[in-house]
């Protein structure tokens, strides 16, 4: 399975840049998730087109989504206990925040707010922040899960150039 994982896209609707990242590289995979902050209704409608999405209130969503959207999220998939969080409070430390937040029992805890893609071991649990699609620090980023039943999740972080493909 194949697992598409974004954050912090800062849309209120999608743009024409999004649409074809969205058609290229989201699109294709088999579950979607969406770390939060993606900041209007019009973007999150679009979003929910896709087969499988899975997606979490971030700190800029709570004024227009209201209690909509969940602020985290725990779900299996392929054997695989992933957690979704936006993350919280100051940006420096928010990976192991929102891990001790989620507590033991995960595989893979995904979470956003800093805009900086990452992966990094936290107790035995890999956290992957994918970085940002628009209000970038660096390069615009997302991330590729590829889950297979009994084994670890393989993590692929790549970068998004200006005309949607891999940079």
């Amino acid at each position: 399975m194949r697992l598409a994982v974004i954050s912090d896209t800062h849309l209120d609707e999608p743009s024409a840049w999004f649409e074809r990242v969205y058609a290229r590289h989201l699109a294709p995979a088999d579950a979607l998730i969406h770390c939060g902050d993606i900041s209007g209704a019009g973007l999150l409608h679009y979003l929910m087109q896709h087969q499988s999405p899975h997606i979490v209130a971030g700190n800029m969503d709570v004024h227009w989504a209201g209690g909509d959207l969940p602020s985290t999220l725990a779900v299996e998939l392929e054997g695989v206990r992933i957690g979704v969080s936006h993350g919280f409070g100051s940006k420096s430390g928010v990976a192991r925040r929102v891990a001790e937040a989620f507590g033991p029992g995960y595989d893979l805890i995904c979470y956003g707010h800093t805009h900086v893609a990452a992966v990094e071991e936290y107790r035995g649990v890999t956290l992957l922040n994918p970085g940002s699609l628009e209000i970038v620090h660096g390069e615009p980023s997302l991330a590729f899960v590829t889950l297979i039943r009994g084994h670890a999740p393989r993590i692929e972080l790549h970068r998004i150039d200006r005309h949607g493909a891999f940079a």
